[in-house]
């Protein structure tokens, strides 16, 4: 069970999605194209996980410590300008969790939001 403030958006056969709601709501906010692309990214990821996604749509940023400080890789979603960061979290049921978001002006990941997601898996 994760902590208050998270959503589970998408259930399939490889994993639960869940965003926290000030990711949803950045990703609510983002332009119709975005946030449609974004949603085909985190569905096809809850039914087949990551493996045939690109890293155009599904990219590795970096490592940082978690909240029990355990290193953890942090991923992206990526559609033209939205990015939704977030990473692994295992249990009696795998689940991608995304506790930030952004529209992007340029391709460079924000660090401080990357250690953020990193920070909310283990809480």
């Amino acid at each position: 069970m994760l902590k208050a403030g998270f959503l589970k958006i998408a259930e399939g056969d490889y994993c639960e999605v869940w965003l926290s709601k000030k990711a949803f709501k950045i990703v609510k906010s983002a332009p119709p194209k975005d946030r449609g692309r974004t949603n085909d990214i985190l569905g096809h990821l809850s039914d087949n996980g990551p493996n045939d996604l690109n890293e155009q749509k599904f990219k590795s940023e970096a490592r940082f410590p978690n909240a029990e400080g355990t290193e953890v890789m942090v991923y992206a979603t990526k559609s033209y300008q939205l990015r939704v960061y977030g990473c692994w979290e295992s249990g009696p049921r795998l689940r991608f969790v995304a506790s930030e978001a952004a529209i992007k002006k340029d391709n460079k990941a924000d660090r401080a939001q990357l250690k953020r997601a990193a920070k909310s898996v283990g809480e």
